[in-house]
């Protein structure tokens, strides 16, 4: 029986995942670390639509994130001046205080989690990734039906 290629995907998730919470338990925030770094590199001008697009969220989960990350204290809405339909979506003060240990923490486990690996076989890694996203991406549509070929082994 051929191992699902999500399963290997899912283990690496959740090491790498435990290695972070651990490097960064002192911070009080225990989720959506990679997607608040997103909303401070934007500086404020990144709405809670185009950060669904960035991400891949539909907008009630997108909704839960920012909700979450405001109840935490680390984001805020504010009108968007251009659009006053969307709100642009900003980071706090404590946010600004947390941001370099996270960003430090994933240098750290990217480094780590990559040490003895040299870049053209990171590069190639990167590449099938990506292709394997390009590849599964239609499949995943609910109204796409697909069959398996049998491979002749």
């Amino acid at each position: 029986m051929d191992e699902p290629i999500s399963r290997r995907l899912t283990q690496l998730a959740k090491i790498y995942l435990g290695a972070f919470s651990n490097h960064v338990e002192e911070l009080d925030i225990n989720r959506y670390h990679f997607i608040l770094l997103l909303i401070a590199e934007h500086e404020g001008q990144l709405t809670q639509k185009k950060l669904g697009q960035i991400t891949g969220k539909d907008k009630s989960a997108m909704v839960n994130i920012i909700n979450s990350l405001t109840d935490k204290g680390y984001v805020y809405r504010e009108l968007n001046p251009d659009d006053r339909r969307g709100q642009l979506i900003k980071i706090t003060e404590k946010a600004q205080q947390d941001i370099p240990a996270i960003r430090q923490s994933f240098q750290l486990l990217n480094h780590k989690a990559t040490e003895g690996i040299n870049s053209q076989k990171l590069d190639i890694f990167n590449e099938v990734l990506q292709q394997m996203s390009v590849n599964l991406i239609p499949l995943a549509s609910k109204r796409v039906s697909f069959q398996l070929k049998k491979s002749n082994h």
